[in-house]
């Protein structure tokens, strides 16, 4: 491992579930789902022979839910049934390209612009990528793409960065680590407000959704009794073994800071991210840890977990 490489900026990686939110922001917004719409889900589905796999949860769920409990049987029919609606996109092209772009107004697939050497842009295919990749593509070839899987390639940072933009409800800022600029020209450039695409009511349901999954979901042990935590799990594909990733915001109503952790090997989300995550937004927002957050501390101390973290506090224009 070469610790010299900054892995929040520098290293692309699959976003596995987390990629749901920012996929349920962009299809709420499109009008392809609803927060009725429901798909079933069986530890997973089959379709052409292809086999989706899930964890075991109630089928079927509604959006909310299909976020909270991460079902990717929901994402990934949710997203095939999109790209093959030819009522909503005559041209399967037209789609792809369109929600590409709401994908890069929320900083994903290109670089944010912080100013460190070394930032990647990660990847986020359009129609002429899958046209040289995918010869023939259609919602099943690439229905993968709908739970962060397949090429999608995002960097910590980002997945930080769509946190704060779902806590602001549309919006985010070039991030910068510099405090202090020497020019006025990289002070406008650092403190540049964007807006995405997705409608400001679409992410206050995406929001109920990432609430669901604290409360009742892949999130659970984020649960805080002194504010509202806002999350979502991811378990990465890999080679070896799968990296466990977490991204999040909190508190609900007036958000202060966005988290995102990536584990590399670190297996399932709700294991080891997720809780890793807690503990950075428990000591930003309490200024101290629980003695109960201190022994999950220790005990990751006497297993040599090390963990790096993205946190981004969160500028607000008007919430």
């Amino acid at each position: 491992v070469d610790a010299s490489v900054n892995r929040a900026i520098s290293m692309e990686y699959s976003p596995g579930s987390t990629f749901k939110v920012a996929q349920a922001a962009t299809l709420l917004t499109f009008g392809a789902i609803t927060p009725e719409t429901q798909y079933p889900c069986h530890k997973g589905f089959w379709t052409n022979g292809i086999h989706i796999g899930c964890h075991e949860h109630h089928s079927p769920l509604d959006f909310v839910q299909a976020i909270g409990q991460s079902c990717n049987a929901w994402w990934c029919q949710a997203f095939r049934d999109f790209v093959d609606d030819r009522a909503l996109y005559p041209v399967k092209a037209t789609a792809i390209n369109d929600w590409h772009s709401f994908m890069a107004s929320m900083g994903l697939g290109h670089i944010l612009g912080i100013d460190l050497p070394g930032e990647v842009g990660g990847l986020i295919p359009d129609a002429a990528y899958l046209d040289f990749t995918h010869h023939g593509w259609n919602g099943t070839t690439i229905m993968w793409l709908g739970m962060g899987q397949g090429e999608v390639r995002t960097t910590p940072l980002q997945l930080c960065n769509l946190a704060a933009v779902i806590a602001n409800r549309g919006y985010w800022y070039t991030p910068h680590i510099h405090k202090n600029s020497s020019t006025q020209v990289v002070d406008s450039v650092l403190t540049v407000r964007h807006q995405s695409r997705p409608s400001k009511e679409s992410f206050e349901i995406v929001i109920e959704g990432m609430r669901a999954a604290v409360i009742n979901g892949t999130c659970t042990a984020i649960r805080n009794p002194h504010y509202k935590v806002c999350g979502k799990t991811g378990t990465a594909q890999n080679e070896g073994h799968d990296h466990s990733v977490f991204m999040g915001f909190a508190p609900e109503k007036h958000p202060r800071i966005a988290v995102s952790v990536y584990v590399e090997n670190g297996g399932w989300g709700a294991d080891l991210a997720c809780p890793l995550g807690g503990l950075v937004m428990e000591q930003y927002i309490m200024g101290k840890l629980s003695p109960a957050s201190e022994e999950k501390v220790k005990k990751w101390e006497r297993k040599n977990v090390k963990i790096k973290a993205v946190e981004i506090p969160i500028m607000l224009d008007d919430l």
